[in-house]
Protein backbone atom coordinates (compact mmCIF):
# COMPACT_ATOMS: atom_id res chain seq x y z
CA UNK A 1 0.00 0.00 0.00
CA UNK A 2 0.97 3.74 -0.50
CA UNK A 3 2.55 3.13 -4.26
CA UNK A 4 1.40 6.13 -6.52
CA UNK A 5 0.04 4.87 -9.95
CA UNK A 6 -1.23 6.76 -13.62
CA UNK A 7 -4.61 5.60 -14.72
CA UNK A 8 -7.43 5.98 -17.08
CA UNK A 9 -10.78 7.14 -16.34
CA UNK A 10 -13.25 4.13 -17.61
CA UNK A 11 -16.26 6.02 -16.62
CA UNK A 12 -18.76 5.23 -13.72
CA UNK A 13 -15.89 5.84 -11.06
CA UNK A 14 -13.67 2.95 -12.30
CA UNK A 15 -9.94 3.88 -13.38
CA UNK A 16 -7.39 1.30 -15.16
CA UNK A 17 -3.96 1.41 -13.66
CA UNK A 18 -1.42 2.26 -16.69
CA UNK A 19 1.80 2.32 -14.89
CA UNK A 20 3.03 2.24 -11.11
CA UNK A 21 5.65 5.13 -10.45
CA UNK A 22 8.83 4.16 -8.74
CA UNK A 23 8.57 4.13 -5.13
CA UNK A 24 11.23 6.32 -3.10
CA UNK A 25 11.09 3.85 -0.10
CA UNK A 26 9.49 0.80 1.30
CA UNK A 27 9.31 -1.61 4.21
CA UNK A 28 9.07 -5.39 3.67
CA UNK A 29 9.24 -8.78 5.36
CA UNK A 30 9.72 -12.46 4.84
CA UNK A 31 6.44 -13.63 3.57
CA UNK A 32 5.30 -15.74 6.87
CA UNK A 33 4.21 -18.85 4.17
CA UNK A 34 6.17 -21.20 3.57
CA UNK A 35 8.47 -19.85 0.32
CA UNK A 36 11.19 -16.83 1.57
CA UNK A 37 9.54 -14.21 -0.37
CA UNK A 38 9.22 -10.71 0.00
CA UNK A 39 6.02 -8.74 0.92
CA UNK A 40 6.02 -5.03 1.11
CA UNK A 41 4.15 -3.53 4.29
CA UNK A 42 4.04 -0.08 2.78
CA UNK A 43 5.60 2.16 0.04
CA UNK A 44 6.17 5.61 -0.23
CA UNK A 45 6.22 7.03 3.21
CA UNK A 46 7.64 9.56 5.62
CA UNK A 47 7.73 7.59 9.12
CA UNK A 48 7.27 4.36 10.26
CA UNK A 49 5.85 4.77 13.72
CA UNK A 50 6.36 2.06 16.14
CA UNK A 51 3.69 1.94 18.79
CA UNK A 52 3.88 0.10 22.14
CA UNK A 53 1.85 -0.59 25.31
CA UNK A 54 2.78 0.99 28.14
CA UNK A 55 1.53 -1.59 29.94
CA UNK A 56 -0.36 -4.97 28.35
CA UNK A 57 0.39 -6.42 26.45
CA UNK A 58 4.08 -6.16 27.80
CA UNK A 59 6.29 -4.78 25.25
CA UNK A 60 8.57 -7.30 23.12
CA UNK A 61 11.87 -5.39 23.04
CA UNK A 62 13.00 -7.31 20.19
CA UNK A 63 10.60 -6.95 17.89
CA UNK A 64 10.89 -3.52 18.08
CA UNK A 65 14.35 -4.06 17.28
CA UNK A 66 13.46 -5.78 14.24
CA UNK A 67 11.64 -3.49 13.15
CA UNK A 68 13.83 -0.67 13.77
CA UNK A 69 16.24 -2.29 11.73
CA UNK A 70 14.68 -2.53 8.95
CA UNK A 71 13.06 0.82 8.80
CA UNK A 72 17.02 2.03 8.93
CA UNK A 73 17.38 -0.33 6.11
CA UNK A 74 14.68 1.05 4.11
CA UNK A 75 16.40 4.90 4.84
CA UNK A 76 13.08 5.38 6.89
CA UNK A 77 12.63 7.73 9.72
CA UNK A 78 11.26 6.25 13.01
CA UNK A 79 9.05 7.54 15.81
CA UNK A 80 8.25 5.50 19.05
CA UNK A 81 4.96 6.03 20.45
CA UNK A 82 4.31 4.50 24.35
CA UNK A 83 0.44 4.57 24.43
CA UNK A 84 -1.19 4.10 27.84
CA UNK A 85 1.06 6.19 29.45
CA UNK A 86 -1.22 6.61 32.75
CA UNK A 87 -0.75 2.74 33.32
CA UNK A 88 3.17 2.51 33.17
CA UNK A 89 4.32 0.75 36.38
CA UNK A 90 6.97 -1.08 35.06
CA UNK A 91 10.65 0.94 35.72
CA UNK A 92 12.39 -1.27 33.47
CA UNK A 93 9.30 0.64 30.56
CA UNK A 94 10.58 4.20 31.88
CA UNK A 95 14.53 2.92 31.68
CA UNK A 96 13.44 1.85 27.61
CA UNK A 97 12.21 5.02 26.90
CA UNK A 98 15.08 6.99 28.02
CA UNK A 99 17.24 4.36 26.13
CA UNK A 100 15.78 4.88 22.95
CA UNK A 101 15.53 8.55 23.14
CA UNK A 102 19.09 8.59 23.65
CA UNK A 103 19.86 6.61 21.08
CA UNK A 104 18.30 9.06 18.74
CA UNK A 105 14.59 8.05 18.12
CA UNK A 106 11.97 10.64 18.83
CA UNK A 107 9.75 8.79 21.33
CA UNK A 108 6.49 10.32 22.65
CA UNK A 109 4.42 8.99 25.81
CA UNK A 110 0.58 8.97 24.80
CA UNK A 111 -2.62 8.64 26.80
CA UNK A 112 -5.64 8.27 25.40
CA UNK A 113 -7.78 8.24 28.64
CA UNK A 114 -5.65 11.63 29.31
CA UNK A 115 -4.33 13.15 26.09
CA UNK A 116 -0.97 12.78 26.80
CA UNK A 117 1.12 13.47 23.61
CA UNK A 118 -1.76 13.63 21.55
CA UNK A 119 -1.50 17.23 19.68
CA UNK A 120 2.15 17.05 19.89
CA UNK A 121 1.89 13.43 18.11
CA UNK A 122 -0.71 15.53 15.55
CA UNK A 123 1.79 18.04 15.03
CA UNK A 124 4.43 15.70 14.08
CA UNK A 125 2.80 13.49 11.89
CA UNK A 126 1.00 16.59 9.80
CA UNK A 127 0.89 16.36 6.39
CA UNK A 128 3.36 13.27 6.49
CA UNK A 129 2.22 9.28 5.32
CA UNK A 130 3.27 7.32 8.01
CA UNK A 131 2.28 3.48 8.25
CA UNK A 132 1.64 2.60 12.05
CA UNK A 133 3.09 -0.99 13.23
CA UNK A 134 2.94 -2.87 16.37
CA UNK A 135 1.65 -6.07 18.29
CA UNK A 136 -1.89 -6.61 18.89
CA UNK A 137 -3.60 -4.98 21.74
CA UNK A 138 -0.78 -2.56 21.95
CA UNK A 139 -3.42 0.28 21.15
CA UNK A 140 -3.09 1.62 17.56
CA UNK A 141 -6.62 1.78 17.15
CA UNK A 142 -7.36 3.98 20.13
CA UNK A 143 -4.25 6.03 19.26
CA UNK A 144 -5.60 6.39 15.84
CA UNK A 145 -9.11 7.36 17.47
CA UNK A 146 -7.57 9.82 19.85
CA UNK A 147 -5.88 11.00 16.96
CA UNK A 148 -8.77 11.99 14.68
CA UNK A 149 -12.18 10.55 16.39
CA UNK A 150 -14.13 10.64 13.31
CA UNK A 151 -12.26 7.86 12.31
CA UNK A 152 -14.33 5.44 14.92
CA UNK A 153 -12.09 2.43 14.72
CA UNK A 154 -13.38 -0.47 16.55
CA UNK A 155 -11.48 -1.28 19.53
CA UNK A 156 -10.92 -4.55 21.23
CA UNK A 157 -9.69 -5.10 24.46
CA UNK A 158 -7.30 -6.96 25.96
CA UNK A 159 -7.98 -10.27 27.35
CA UNK A 160 -8.02 -11.22 30.69
CA UNK A 161 -6.53 -14.16 30.65
CA UNK A 162 -3.91 -13.92 28.66
CA UNK A 163 -2.87 -10.54 28.52
CA UNK A 164 -2.65 -10.59 25.13
CA UNK A 165 -4.31 -8.69 22.47
CA UNK A 166 -6.69 -9.26 19.54
CA UNK A 167 -6.75 -8.32 16.21
CA UNK A 168 -9.12 -5.21 15.32
CA UNK A 169 -7.11 -4.21 12.21
CA UNK A 170 -7.03 -7.21 9.61
CA UNK A 171 -5.86 -6.14 6.87
CA UNK A 172 -3.58 -3.07 5.74
CA UNK A 173 -6.38 0.44 5.55
CA UNK A 174 -4.99 3.82 4.59
CA UNK A 175 -7.08 7.26 5.99
CA UNK A 176 -6.56 10.59 5.85
CA UNK A 177 -6.04 12.79 8.74
CA UNK A 178 -7.99 16.05 8.62
CA UNK A 179 -5.00 18.02 10.24
CA UNK A 180 -3.15 16.71 7.09
CA UNK A 181 -1.35 14.14 5.78
CA UNK A 182 -2.23 10.19 6.02
CA UNK A 183 -1.61 6.99 8.11
CA UNK A 184 -1.10 2.99 7.19
CA UNK A 185 -2.60 1.34 9.63
CA UNK A 186 -1.48 -2.39 9.62
CA UNK A 187 -2.47 -5.54 11.66
CA UNK A 188 -0.94 -6.75 14.66
CA UNK A 189 2.27 -8.78 14.22
CA UNK A 190 3.71 -11.20 16.99
CA UNK A 191 7.11 -11.37 15.04
CA UNK A 192 8.70 -9.68 12.39
CA UNK A 193 10.79 -11.51 9.49
CA UNK A 194 13.90 -9.00 8.11
CA UNK A 195 14.29 -9.23 4.23
CA UNK A 196 17.02 -9.05 2.03
CA UNK A 197 19.79 -7.84 5.13
CA UNK A 198 22.67 -9.30 5.48
CA UNK A 199 23.90 -10.62 8.76
CA UNK A 200 27.45 -9.25 8.42
CA UNK A 201 25.68 -5.56 7.88
CA UNK A 202 23.54 -5.89 10.20
CA UNK A 203 25.57 -4.00 12.72
CA UNK A 204 24.99 -1.13 10.35
CA UNK A 205 21.80 -0.67 10.89
CA UNK A 206 21.85 -0.48 14.94
CA UNK A 207 22.79 3.48 14.61
CA UNK A 208 24.15 3.60 18.20
CA UNK A 209 27.16 0.97 16.44
CA UNK A 210 27.82 2.77 13.71
CA UNK A 211 30.46 4.99 15.72
CA UNK A 212 32.57 2.03 16.71
CA UNK A 213 32.53 -0.16 13.20
CA UNK A 214 35.78 -0.87 11.55
CA UNK A 215 37.62 -0.08 14.57
CA UNK A 216 37.69 -3.87 15.98
CA UNK A 217 40.57 -6.10 15.64
CA UNK A 218 39.36 -7.75 13.03
CA UNK A 219 37.75 -4.85 11.15
CA UNK A 220 34.92 -5.37 8.83
CA UNK A 221 35.23 -8.91 9.46
CA UNK A 222 34.37 -8.64 13.43
CA UNK A 223 30.83 -10.35 14.03
CA UNK A 224 30.52 -8.19 17.47
CA UNK A 225 30.30 -11.41 19.47
CA UNK A 226 32.78 -13.92 20.35
CA UNK A 227 36.08 -11.61 18.65
CA UNK A 228 38.94 -10.26 21.19
CA UNK A 229 39.58 -6.55 20.77
CA UNK A 230 36.06 -5.42 19.74
CA UNK A 231 35.13 -1.75 19.76
CA UNK A 232 31.30 -2.26 19.93
CA UNK A 233 31.52 -4.99 23.29
CA UNK A 234 34.02 -2.41 24.43
CA UNK A 235 31.33 0.36 23.80
CA UNK A 236 28.65 -1.87 25.35
CA UNK A 237 31.36 -2.37 28.58
CA UNK A 238 31.30 1.51 28.62
CA UNK A 239 27.73 2.00 28.59
CA UNK A 240 27.63 3.69 25.77
CA UNK A 241 25.87 0.68 24.16
CA UNK A 242 22.89 -0.47 26.12
CA UNK A 243 22.70 -4.08 27.19
CA UNK A 244 19.52 -4.88 25.72
CA UNK A 245 20.31 -3.51 22.23
CA UNK A 246 22.91 -5.33 22.25
CA UNK A 247 21.73 -8.87 22.93
CA UNK A 248 18.39 -8.09 20.57
CA UNK A 249 21.39 -7.58 18.18
CA UNK A 250 23.07 -10.93 19.25
CA UNK A 251 19.88 -12.87 18.97
CA UNK A 252 18.51 -10.82 15.63
CA UNK A 253 22.25 -12.14 13.91
CA UNK A 254 22.12 -15.56 15.42
CA UNK A 255 18.98 -16.76 13.89
CA UNK A 256 19.71 -15.25 10.45
CA UNK A 257 23.04 -17.54 10.71
CA UNK A 258 20.29 -20.32 11.66
CA UNK A 259 18.41 -19.44 8.32
CA UNK A 260 21.04 -18.84 6.66
CA UNK A 261 21.20 -15.07 6.07
CA UNK A 262 17.45 -13.95 6.77
CA UNK A 263 15.95 -13.85 10.06
CA UNK A 264 13.47 -16.10 10.38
Amino acid sequence: MGDVVQFLRAGNGVGIITNVLPRKNQIARQDPGPRPIEQVIAANVDYLVHVIASAQPAPKWELLDRYLVSAEYADIPSLIVFTKSDLIKDKAVNQAIEMYRAVGYPTWLTSAETGQGIAELQSALRDKTCVFVGMSGVGKSTLLNALQPELALRVNQISRASGKGKHTTTHLEMFDFDFGGRVIDTPGLKYLTLWDIEGARLAEYFVEMQPFLGKCKFGADCSHDHEPDCAVKRAVDAGEISNSRYTSYLRIREKMKLSKGVAD
